[in-house]
């Protein structure tokens, strides 16, 4: 009986020691996700930099939705929600291209599906 209780032990550690990755709850799912997407902060703003540069005036809201693959955490399926957006496409693709791939680390143990929302507004031109 005491051998089988060790056995069992074992198994147990062996299988906890085979599921990597975390489980998140929702809500640090979410900080986690945003922290992530918060390091492309540069090359989000260079995108929109890059559309100033061509329309001063140029603003809206660019919404993205993509998915977290449980087993490597890489962002995929990036793509922009046309109902939630309202910037120029050459933006949209920029922001799509800055993102996509990041990896979530560590990884979680479900599949995550998210939505982010980029806001621009221009500066109103300065009266002297």
């Amino acid at each position: 009986m005491r051998t089988s209780t060790i056995l069992s032990s074992l198994f147990v550690a062996a299988m906890a020691v085979g599921c990597s990755g975390v489980k998140r709850d929702a809500e640090t799912y979410r900080a986690d996700t945003r922290s992530l997407l918060e390091t492309k902060n540069s090359a989000v703003k260079a995108c929109y930099d890059q559309q100033l540069v061509d329309d001063q005036s140029v603003s809206g809201e660019v919404l993205v939705r993509f998915k977290v693959e449980k087993k490597t955490g890489r962002l995929f399926e990036v793509a922009v929600d046309p109902a939630g957006t309202q910037a120029p496409e050459s933006l949209q693709n920029c922001i799509v291209r800055a993102i996509d791939g990041l990896v979530l680390d560590p990884v979680d143990r479900r599949e995550g599906v998210a939505s982010y929302k980029y806001t621009f507004k221009a500066n109103p031109p300065q009266q002297l």
